[in-house]
């Protein structure tokens, strides 16, 4: 009998423990939503260094307010004959409130082709610090539109 005893203490423990992580995860994650927002800007030329394309709109959502992306592309000038160009970014967005300010570093692709761009990177300064995030986008007219999903840094050090 004691060692029926000893064998199911064990199993109890693994059996309240599991639950118990389980909740914890899952609770973590419903109080911590993804920040989602929207953008919409204009193509407002070639910067002064002569190596980034700038468009200038607004973002909305958990930030709203201005937006200035700031594009290169990084393969060597000849490349920039193909319809697909790998990319770095700058995205700078000002918020109304000062609270979301930020300023994210992304680096995609660029299908000039389908129209389409996909990034990714890091917030490297301001509100959300250190988080992931992901642009999706689409060019029409040379005008750029789309979202940018934000998934905040789970540990700090």
């Amino acid at each position: 009998m004691f060692r029926l005893a000893l064998i199911q203490i064990p199993l109890f423990a693994a059996g309240v423990g599991v639950p118990g992580v389980l909740a914890g995860t899952s609770s973590a994650a419903q109080a911590a939503p993804q920040p989602m927002l929207t953008f919409r800007s204009v193509f407002t030329g070639v910067a002064i260094d002569h190596q980034h394309c700038t468009w200038a709109g607004a973002v909305d959502g958990a930030a709203r307010g201005r937006l200035t992306i700031a594009l290169r592309q990084v393969e060597e000038p000849a490349a920039a004959a193909n319809p697909i160009w790998h990319v770095v970014s700058r995205w700078t967005a000002r918020d109304e409130s000062g609270v979301h300010s930020f300023i994210a570093d992304l680096e995609g692709m660029v299908d000039w082709k389908a129209g389409t761009i996909r990034l990714g990177g890091t917030m490297a300064d301001g509100w959300l610090k250190g988080s992931w995030v992901e642009a999706d986008g689409r060019l029409s007219n040379g005008d750029l539109a789309g979202s940018f999903a934000i998934t905040p840094a789970v540990a700090r050090r």
